[in-house]
């Protein structure tokens, strides 16, 4: 991300999401229509990012706490864990502005959300992060900036990153 965008932070009830347009209308559909809801049910958190001394989101990721069943989780998911269903974070949404796209917000995103969870993982328990990709094109983007996701077996759009790939990833 470059200096021209605020660094992403929590929706806020004064972020103005009524013109936002991705490439997936599901994501911009979720974005204005059900994101300030989720937040604030507590089922999801939203990051946004917005440009700098502006209100207007231009780019976006929900997550949330959940379990990955054992038969969709890789098998490395599972070594010592036991053969139970894994607590994980869930990637659920990741959208950025067809104005802002290939200005990196995608990639920045991905890494604000794998490194909050990083942070996170040292109170809650937490074997990795899963990410529902959209479709072919996502799974790419995801597997281009992450290659030690791994698909679970279950789904090809399912990406899953363990803990420790993450730490030895982002972490120096």
């Amino acid at each position: 991300m470059t200096a021209a965008y605020c660094p992403p932070r929590r929706l806020d009830p004064n972020d103005a999401v009524g013109t936002f347009v991705c490439r997936s209308s599901e994501q911009t559909t979720w974005l204005r229509h059900h994101a300030r809801q989720s937040a604030s049910t507590g089922t999801t958190r939203v990051f946004v990012v917005t440009a700098q001394d502006e209100v207007r989101v231009v780019a976006f990721y929900a997550w949330c706490m959940a379990q990955l069943d054992v038969q969709a989780a890789p098998t490395r998911l599972l070594k010592g864990a036991g053969r139970y269903p894994q607590p994980v974070a869930l990637l659920a949404r990741l959208g950025v502005d067809t104005q802002h796209e290939g200005n990196g917000l995608g990639a920045g995103l991905l890494v604000d959300a794998i490194t909050r969870l990083l942070a996170l993982s040292g109170d809650i328990g937490c074997r990795g992060l899963i990410i529902h990709a959209e479709n072919d094109d996502a799974r790419a983007f995801y597997l281009h900036l992450v290659p030690e996701l791994e698909t679970s077996p279950t789904d090809p759009l399912h990406l899953v990153l363990l803990m420790k790939d993450a730490r030895t990833t982002l972490l120096p």
